[in-house]
């Protein structure tokens, strides 16, 4: 759990946060990049494995910096981080897909309902009015 905590959260051992990537994390553990990308590999959290099943990674890793950034006690982030790595390891172990393209669909379509609202108060001004 700490590698999923510290790859994708972000999140060190002293419970602060800050961007990682394979380099920073392999000098952490005095690795090379190799090694952190096999053992992502092994236990199943490799970026293949995270983007494939159906687990929002960016929202989560958007809301533990934010928590942060909110001076979030350090245990506090450590027991959410806990609990997405439980949620990650059931959307992952349930086998249940990421549904990219539809996904890319809802947000084309909220695009649209967007574009058509503030067209919609340019020509008429806010609603109410």
């Amino acid at each position: 759990m700490e590698m999923f905590q510290l790859y994708y959260l972000g999140l060190t051992p002293e419970g602060t946060v800050r961007f990682m990537n394979a380099n920073k994390v392999a000098k952490h553990y005095n690795w090379t990049p190799e090694d952190v990308m096999a053992y992502l590999k092994r236990h199943r959290m490799d970026p293949d494995t995270v983007l494939a099943c159906d687990f929002p990674m960016a929202e989560w890793q958007v809301k533990i910096q934010l928590a942060a950034q909110d001076n979030t006690p350090a245990f506090m982030l450590q027991e959410m981080a806990e609990r997405l790595f439980a949620l990650f390891q059931h959307a992952r172990d349930t086998g249940r897909r990421r549904d990219w393209l539809g996904e890319i669909a809802r947000e084309q379509e909220d695009d649209r309902e967007r574009t058509a609202e503030q067209r919609a108060r340019q020509k008429w001004g806010p609603k109410g009015e």
